[in-house]
């Protein structure tokens, strides 16, 4: 029984001993929290890296960015690991501004997590607004192709804002299909796979439009007979928004060319969307160094033409139909359309077509 009592009190002691080592190991290991950390700037771009740089202390350090998913506090959300030497690097996918959270938090002796929470203001801007590109989708059958080809009208940024899509006239047709009178679909890229697409309707109305959905062949581009600039709306998942213009500008076509009553037979260059041809015959008596064609561009459409937007040159010397003499007699000559979108005044919503005309006996 002795003995049974010295081996009781031998174990006790040794618990004691290993219980006041663990407490000890604890406390050399601990480091009291204090959560600082900076960042390198205060505005990012959409997909930029922000480097987060851990000035406090600590044993571990969780960043909570601030986007969606990632709120401290949130219930369901969750943190990132810092490394180990207190680094973090993040790209946000969308603009807005954001509350990123730094915890530090260490292991007292006792075995309890004490941590310490700082936080700063992350700014991250799109510089290109959050819509990458965008295209009016299969406007018209082209019928001088072999096989099944569509015309799509690719935007071009003419500023942070607006686009130019160049339509072709031959899809100025009435018809509810492969017309640029008709209801149309879009396809578009937006820089954060988080935000939405709307479009404006012509009541003021946000309409969602999803890219290549059949469902969203809702656009309409010509309104009260005419062409109209669109507004579209980028709407991202922190509610940052962004509004674009989309102007549907026609490229010019000379669509008849006479001269002494003998109409010319125009034709597209199928090589280009802006180049035409022209061809006629005259009788052997006409003097082809001082003739006077008539021509129209666009069939004169009121709704495309208001006497000042569409300008016909050769060499830069302007050209009224039955008006001007041109010399064919020493070969083509090639006439130029400018054209500005009708009822607004900015000189790069402009279309240009070159058109050669070929005149022999």
């Amino acid at each position: 029984m002795k003995k049974i009592r010295v081996l009781l009190y031998s174990l006790l002691a040794v618990l004691m001993l290993v219980s006041c080592d663990e407490n000890g190991y604890l406390r050399d290991l601990y480091v009291a929290p204090k959560a600082a950390f900076e960042i390198e700037k205060d505005t990012y771009d959409v997909f930029e890296s922000v480097h987060f740089v851990n000035k406090g202390s600590g044993q571990y350090y969780v960043v909570y960015p601030g986007d969606a998913n990632h709120v401290y506090g949130k219930e369901g959300d969750t943190g990132f690991a810092a490394a180990s030497d207190g680094t973090f690097s993040y790209s946000y996918q969308e603009p807005g501004t954001f509350n990123a959270v730094w915890v530090a938090s260490s292991i007292n002796e006792n075995g309890e997590r004490e941590f310490q929470v700082d936080s700063v203001t992350v700014k991250v801007v799109a510089l290109d607004g959050g819509l990458d590109n965008l295209r009016i989708n299969n406007i018209y059958r082209m019928s001088e192709y072999a096989g099944t080809v569509y015309y799509s009208s690719y935007g071009e940024f003419i500023s942070s804002d607006s686009l130019i899509c160049p339509i072709l006239f031959d899809a100025w047709r009435d018809a509810t299909f492969n017309s640029i009178k008709a209801k149309q679909l879009v396809n578009f890229e937006l820089s954060s796979s988080l935000a939405e697409m709307y479009w404006i309707d012509p009541v003021g109305e946000e309409k969602k439009i999803v890219s290549g959905s059949t469902a969203s062949r809702i656009v309409e581009f010509v309104q009260d007979g005419k062409l109209k600039i669109q507004n579209f709306r980028v709407i991202t998942a922190s509610g940052v928004i962004s509004n674009y213009y989309v102007a549907p500008v026609m490229i010019p076509k000379m669509t008849k060319f006479s001269i002494n009553g003998v109409e010319g037979t125009v034709t597209r260059d199928i090589a280009y969307y802006d180049r035409y041809n022209i061809t006629l015959q005259l009788a052997d008596d006409i003097d082809l160094s001082n003739v006077i064609p008539v021509f129209e561009t666009m069939n004169n459409d009121p709704n495309l033409l208001d006497g000042t937007n569409c300008r016909v040159t050769i060499d830069g010397v302007e050209q009224i139909s039955g008006v001007t003499p041109v010399d064919f007699s020493q070969g083509d000559v090639t006439y130029t359309i400018d054209y500005n979108f009708m009822g607004n005044s900015n000189p790069k919503l402009t279309q240009q077509a070159l058109v050669t005309v070929s005149v022999s006996h």
